[in-house]
């Protein structure tokens, strides 16, 4: 009976051909679609699944809390609360840190070779207890037990020696000779932590293991017969012992909260790490509904519309003693087996397009990806629902004719079938139309925080990341000849710029009435010309100078300093390093200037009150340059540097290029919705073209009595518009408000917005106006040019 019942329907499918490949296209497009936008889903909640412990595994996030009640939310910890936390309470079994190395040179003495790394970590030796990260040579339970021990991964062993066997290997950095005692596999792409190397944490300086450093992240896993609440209290009780006595003289409250390592990746909006994904897995789970509400609209609509052209074969079949049972599964089945074709075919585009779907999404699936069980289940179960869905409603409505009165002719379209193609027509309007609005807004947004007016010239800005003491101490000599140069217009060393991370400390400050106030301040350390290598605006006041030697403790501040802090003439007004106390001459800035607010982070966050504090160390020498001849002097700059620095790698990167890196994510986002919206609108396409197709055969009598009784062929075509218009009116009332409401959620997650213009929406309905025409005007014209003498031969 299987048997006969796809045989039946492959020679109803090879019959209709039009039909056939209407769906097939259709499907295949909803169906690719809806399986790249499952691998995507299935990928951004697959971070840190693949520890074994991972139920019981947590981060430690600080959260600092102002005099005036104002939350910062920071994913590092003090370097003593790991071995505080597994020393004294139960509820701990494990805690391991992990501490930037920084980016620093790697010398490989034996091979002549150097390196700077940038993802090398201190770690403690439980790391590879408490962490699922293979070891494939050596032993992971005492990997990092010795100061001055290292652990590689594959591709850095290959990188440093050449092979992957490489224990008891030496490197050198910072002037200390590291022994590589074991090697890991290579870490997962979908894996929030990611290291190259790994240091025995002995190494880390002595002086920042104090509670009032914030430097490791710190990870801890709950013991067996314990919960996260346990651990919660025994925070507290660190909390009140070691931290509050320190932070609360200061007007500042410290508390810690957990958060599960599998949040990490779609949920950490700190101010350190960026937005989490965690929205945007919402919106293309939404994407890939409406594309699979599409596809199914679509089928019901052909399905229902070919009603009057196979009523004759369901009176036949009826009146030789096929039930409705049997007619139903005959339909079923031909739904059925368009899915599954229509799923071979996207599985096979799947494999040829994911290469391309990798680069455009920043993703690294490979085609094992799509083996999983998973997605298996997932493209099975999608066909399925497709295939049942789309294919039932036309089952059960054409099993119910009347098989006298089919045989008869008196058959038609229906009330009822016509009035439900009508409803389907305009959801599918109105998704459309959502699609077109919510994609034109998130462009919009992306321009808007690509061109906005950052408070700095971010334009022919380069810099050089001096890693290591003896570089920084060649910066004097390498300003000097670098600015000496006709491409160099100005040349300043600084601890940090826009786009990148900056310090948060407790401060004593000047108040306006004279005394002194405990604030919260973002600072970084620059030194002379900082504020013209950057094109800062200089507000009040004026820029670090030379000319003043009070000037080697001055401070510039922005402006959303000055009215945090309600100063009415900021210049002069002291910052204070440290609490004051009588036992010690206090270091202090006095502040010189007030520089225009200007994006220290990306513009999903709101600019906060920064100084910036001359003196002290700093590891960046930004150069502005000169447009012409760029070439000529990166070659400049790089002869100089080698130079000075004895040979050691030159690398540089442009200010542009590394702010662009904070919207990269939202931009690949942005450009994977516009590609899903653009194929949802080709599938309602293919489906509009199939209804305008057995619309105008539906409607051929009536073309021709209309045309016979005088009606023109405007006049005509205007008929089959009127219909459509109508449905895409119900379709805007239905989209307009959804998609605004959407929208405005999403925009919440960035500080500054370029809004909604009304332009949004009344282009989105235009545009879906010319489509739709566009679709129907063939069919349109076509039925108004036949000669009624064709139609009404039979009449």
């Amino acid at each position: 009976m299987i048997r006969n019942l796809f045989l039946v329907s492959f020679r109803n499918l090879l019959y209709n051909r039009s039909y056939t490949l209407l769906h097939i296209l259709g499907l295949t497009l909803g169906i690719t679609s809806a399986l790249f936008i499952t691998m995507y889903v299935i990928d951004e909640t697959g971070y840190d699944n693949f520890h074994t412990n991972k139920s019981s595994l947590y981060r430690i996030i600080t959260t600092v809390v102002d005099k005036d009640g104002n939350e910062k939310f920071y994913p590092s910890t003090q370097v003593p609360m790991a071995e505080e936390l597994e020393a004294k309470y139960a509820a701990v079994e494990r805690a391991v840190r992990f501490i930037r190395f920084n980016r620093e040179l790697f010398e490989i003495p034996d091979r002549n070779l150097k390196f700077y790394e940038e993802k090398v970590y201190y770690a403690d030796p439980s790391v590879f207890e408490v962490f699922s990260f293979p070891v494939v040579a050596g032993n992971p339970k005492t990997a990092l037990v010795d100061i001055n021990s290292a652990v590689l991964t594959e591709s850095t062993a290959k990188r440093f020696f050449g092979t992957t066997d490489a224990i008891d290997k030496t490197f050198v950095s910072k002037g200390t000779t590291f022994n590589v005692t074991a090697i890991a596999k290579d870490v997962p792409p979908n894996s929030s932590i990611e290291f190259e190397a790994l240091i025995c944490s002995k190494n880390f300086s002595a002086r920042w293991a104090t509670w009032t450093s914030f430097a490791p992240e710190t990870f801890i896993m709950v013991a067996g017969n314990s919960t996260a609440a346990d651990v919660d209290r025994a925070l507290d009780s660190v909390t009140a012992a070691n931290v509050t006595p320190i932070f609360e003289p200061l007007g500042m409250t410290i508390k810690y909260f957990l958060q599960p390592i599998t949040d990490i990746h779609l949920k950490s909006d700190f101010d350190a790490e960026g937005g989490g994904a965690i929205e945007y897995v919402y919106i293309f789970l939404s994407i890939g509904l409406f594309v699979v509400i599409v596809v199914c609209i679509n089928y019901i609509n052909l399905a229902t519309a070919r009603a009057t052209r196979r009523a004759k074969e369901i009176g036949i079949r009826k009146s030789i003693g096929s039930t409705k049972g049997n007619i139903i599964l005959q339909f079923v089945a031909e739904s059925m087996l368009l899915t599954m074709v229509s799923l071979l075919i996207s599985v096979a585009l799947t494999f040829m397009l994911l290469p391309l779907f990798n680069q455009l999404a920043g993703k690294n699936i490979d085609t094992q990806f799509l083996a999983q069980p998973s997605i298996i289940l997932a493209s099975i179960g999608l066909a399925l629902f497709v295939g049942l869905i789309g294919g039932s409603y036309p089952a059960f409505y054409l099993s119910g004719f009347n098989p006298a009165l089919v045989l008869k002719g008196s058959i038609s379209g229906g009330t009822a079938n016509a009035r439900l193609r009508k409803i389907l027509v305009s959801v599918q309007f109105a998704i459309s139309i959502a699609m077109i609005i919510c994609t034109s807004i998130v462009y919009d947004q992306l321009n808007y925080m690509r061109h906005r007016d950052l408070g700095f010239n971010r334009d022919q800005v380069l810099y050089m990341q001096l890693a290591d003491s003896a570089t920084m101490a060649s910066e004097p000599l390498l300003r000097e000849r670098l600015k000496a140069y006709t491409g160099v217009v100005d040349v300043a060393s600084s601890a940090s710029m826009p786009g990148k991370g900056i310090n948060y400390a407790p401060m004593e400050v000047d108040t306006e009435d004279g005394k002194t106030a405990t604030q919260g301040v973002y600072y970084f350390n620059a030194g002379y010309d900082f504020d013209k290598v950057m094109g800062f605006t200089i507000a009040n006041g004026r820029g670090f100078s030379r000319e003043y030697a009070s000037d080697s403790t001055a401070a510039l501040v922005n402006e959303a300093m000055v009215k945090s802090l309600g100063w009415k003439d900021p210049i002069g007004k002291r910052l204070y390093g440290h609490t004051r106390n009588s036992n010690r001459v206090d270091m202090h800035y006095t502040i010189v200037g007030v520089v225009k607010d200007f994006h220290q982070f990306s513009l999903h966050e709101a600019i906060g009150p920064v100084a910036i504090l001359n003196g002290g160390q700093k590891v960046f020498l930004n150069l502005k340059v000169k447009p012409d001849d760029i070439h000529g002097t990166i070659d400049f700059i790089s002869k100089t540097w080698r130079e000075i620095t004895n040979g050691k790698p030159f690398n540089y990167t442009f200010l542009d290029e590394t702010f662009e890196a904070q919207y990269s994510a939202d931009v690949k986002r942005g450009q994977i919705f516009t590609l899903f919206s653009i194929a949802c609108l080709v599938i309602s396409c293919v489906g509009l073209f199939g209804l305008a197709a057995y619309t105008t055969e539906q409607r051929a009598k009536e073309i021709g009595i209309r045309k016979v009784v005088g009606a023109s062929m405007p006049s005509i075509i205007k008929l089959f518009y009127s219909d459509f218009l109508k449905l895409i009116a119900i379709g805007i009332v239905i989209a307009f408000p959804a998609s605004y409401f959407l929208m405005d959620g999403w925009m919440e997650s960035f500080a500054y917005q370029a809004g909604m213009s009304w332009l949004n929406f009344v282009m989105s309905a235009l545009v879906t106006l010319l489509i739709t025409m566009g679709s129907i005007s063939f069919y349109a014209i076509r039925a108004a040019s036949i000669n009624p003498a064709v139609t009404l031969k039979t009449e």
